[in-house]
């Protein structure tokens, strides 16, 4: 049975990754040897051989690179200045969390204080040992005055 249409010799190579990667090279290279046979060419007959110039292409790819280190190097400094902040505030948090430590304490010791007061006047006695009645009863007026049941 013949196959219509179909060329037996191409196989389905052609749709194959290696056989267009392997055509694209012979095609790269038959062209660099026929441009070096014509500047030979023109050479031996005489004529001006120009000058290899650096293509656009070439002056793309310099620059490309040389936004992408620059780009590397805003990077870098962007992580740079990132950790700094981060230093930065750390080091605050850790001063806040020391200042609030330092305020907790005070509160703390200005509490034992003012309890240490109060224990001393409510314990207070006379001479005959009997205990005095005056800091006791101020101190359940000011409970009174504090408490808002008893406000009107």
């Amino acid at each position: 049975m013949a196959e219509f249409g179909r060329n037996k010799k191409s196989n389905g190579k052609k749709f194959t990754k290696e056989y267009k990667v392997k055509a694209i090279q012979q095609n790269i290279t038959r062209k660099a040897r026929l441009k070096k046979e014509y500047l030979k060419a023109l050479k031996e007959e005489g004529y001006a051989v120009p000058e290899k110039e650096t293509s656009r292409r070439e002056v793309n790819v310099k620059k490309l690179k040389e936004d992408k280190r620059l780009e590397g190097k805003k990077k870098i400094d962007e992580k740079k200045e990132l950790k700094k902040q981060r230093k930065r505030e750390q080091r605050e948090k850790l001063e806040e969390r020391r200042r609030k430590e330092e305020e907790k304490v005070k509160i703390i010791r200005q509490k034992e204080q003012e309890r240490e007061q109060k224990r001393r006047k409510m314990t207070k006695r006379t001479r005959s040992g009997q205990p005095l009645m005056a800091p006791k009863i101020e101190d359940l007026l000011s409970k009174i005055k504090n408490d808002d049941t008893y406000t009107l």
